[in-house]
């Protein structure tokens, strides 16, 4: 046998090894505490019956659920990665995206617009949001989205949100109007084209091309209008945008980065920030916060309250000002 083949074995037992390593460490907490998974399954389906969830449907619900052991290493990884918004904006909104987008801005003008009517979102987010949640796609699938949800809610411990989630998940399995038998997320228990939670799909689901079903996973028209709709609800304002990229003075107090106080923007101006391209900021009445994902000495942003809704929908300080970003990239030069 060749060296290669010996090289390859090598590596494939170093990478079975380092999963193994990773799923014991991640599930090393719930050992100590004496619980298994399933032990801990069944004490969750306690817990949510007690608080109100139908006892039948719940356990029919939690009959599906497995350990998944990827979802959880995984999210360990993403959490280990060291990122930058310097070299994270580049990969996520190249050029390729950026053409991608435009060109699918323009072929879903018409419905673009009829929900922009309809629920007062411009355009141009929604397709960002797309393009940065699933890289445009128009199907996805995945897995058991209550194993997803219940394998991190066991290695996590933020408990009350996944068992927020968990509830969502099973009350969507129980909703009529929506006719599903399970539901598909990706790894990290998001749902639909546009990765949206199973809570924020239960507040806002749209049959838009009124077929008799509701699908986020396959549907564009669907999961254009889901998104919008859930835009609507969380209080999105339609006149005005998300942000911009600013410069700093050299002599800044630092600690207005940590208070994330919302100003003016005449007060931003007074306290000596411009624009990147050192322009002045605009006269607009409007009033923005400070974000700096990588400190005062990465990239800054003045952010309005449109912003926030982006954080919701994305659960990432990079995401949304990616979001940001190729909206902007969308909308200059204007498309013709």
């Amino acid at each position: 046998m060749s060296v290669l083949y010996f090289i390859g074995k090598i590596i494939m037992i170093a990478r079975i090894a380092a999963f193994t390593f990773a799923i014991s460490a991640v599930f090393s907490v719930n050992a100590q505490s004496g619980l298994s998974f399933y032990q801990y399954v069944k004490q969750l389906e306690k817990t949510l019956v007690k608080e109100g969830s139908d006892a039948n449907k719940t356990k029919e619900a939690f009959n599906s659920i497995k350990l998944f052991k990827k979802a959880v290493v995984v999210q360990q990884r993403q959490r280990n990665k060291v990122k930058t918004l310097d070299t994270f904006l580049p990969r996520l909104v190249n050029e390729e995206r950026v053409s991608k987008a435009r060109s699918l801005y323009k072929e879903h003008l018409p419905l673009l617009k009829a929900l922009e009517k309809k629920y007062h979102i411009q355009p141009r987010f929604l397709v960002a949001l797309w393009g940065v949640a699933n890289d445009f796609s128009d199907s996805v699938d995945g897995y058991n989205a209550l194993s997803v949800l219940s394998s991190l809610a066991y290695a996590n411990q933020q408990q009350d949100y996944y068992q927020q989630e968990i509830k969502a998940t099973i009350d969507l399995l129980n909703t009529p109007a929506l006719g599903v038998t399970e539901i598909k997320s990706n790894w990290t228990g998001k749902v639909g084209l546009f990765n949206i939670d199973s809570s924020q799909y239960l507040s806002s689901y749209q049959d838009y091309n009124q077929d008799g079903k509701v699908d986020i996973w396959h549907s564009v028209d669907d999961s254009f209008a889901t998104t919008a709709k859930l835009l609507e609800n969380i209080g999105w304002q339609e006149k005005y945008t998300w942000g911009r990229q600013v410069k700093l003075p050299k002599e800044f107090d630092r600690s207005m980065l940590e208070k994330g106080d919302y100003k003016s923007l005449s007060q931003w101006k007074a306290l000596g920030l411009t624009r990147f391209d050192n322009r002045a900021l605009p006269n607009a009445t409007l009033t923005a916060k400070l974000v700096a994902p990588d400190g005062i000495k990465g990239r800054v942003y003045l952010t309005y309250h449109n912003f926030e809704h982006l954080l919701a929908l994305t659960d990432s300080m990079y995401n949304a000002i990616a979001v940001g970003y190729l909206s902007n990239r969308i909308k200059y030069p204007p498309i013709k």
